[in-house]
């Protein structure tokens, strides 16, 4: 059986070293690298070419956003998983249109946890059900307001359903 090969990106160490911990003992999953604040990233990537890397959303010393830009850019077919406690709308909306194919909350069960990487690992998007509910909202008020976006959003919302 082919492993899902993970990077994981997180700047937490306790919360870094748990979830990598985690992801060990699942028979169809192999972390390749652990980061703690997406230092040399694009070497980490070309050296162990993972098939999906969980990023932290809120590094303290680095840009997320940016990390998902250069990653896809560089290496488009691996897989990109945001994590974020609570993640604010205008987060949710960059990081759909940078690319990213899912986000998990991290007071998700593991359950769920697991899921979305099995799922992503797919070919599937997953958004948690309330971020979803955000982004129509968002779409809807861009629309309303005649602000540009509101159609690309959509585009990029279309990926997730």
């Amino acid at each position: 059986m082919k492993k899902i090969q993970i990077l994981l990106i997180e700047d937490n160490r306790l919360l870094r070293d748990g979830i990598a911990s985690m992801l060990k003992k699942q028979s169809d999953m192999h972390v390749v690298a652990t980061v703690g604040n997406g230092e040399n990233i694009l070497t980490t990537m070309e050296k162990h070419k993972p098939n999906i890397v969980l990023l932290d959303l809120g590094l303290r010393n680095q840009n997320s956003l940016q990390i998902v830009k250069l990653s896809k850019q560089h290496f488009p077919e691996t897989k990109i998983i945001v994590m974020d406690l609570i993640p604010l709308q205008a987060d949710v909306f960059e990081f759909v249109q940078a690319g990213v194919s899912g986000f998990i909350l991290k007071d998700a069960n593991v359950a769920d946890f697991f899921k979305t990487i099995r799922s992503v690992y797919q070919g599937a998007k997953v958004l948690p059900p309330h971020l979803t509910g955000s982004l129509f909202s968002q779409i809807v008020e861009r629309a309303v307001n005649g602000g540009g976006g509101a159609l690309n959003l959509l585009q990029s919302l279309k990926r997730f359903v």
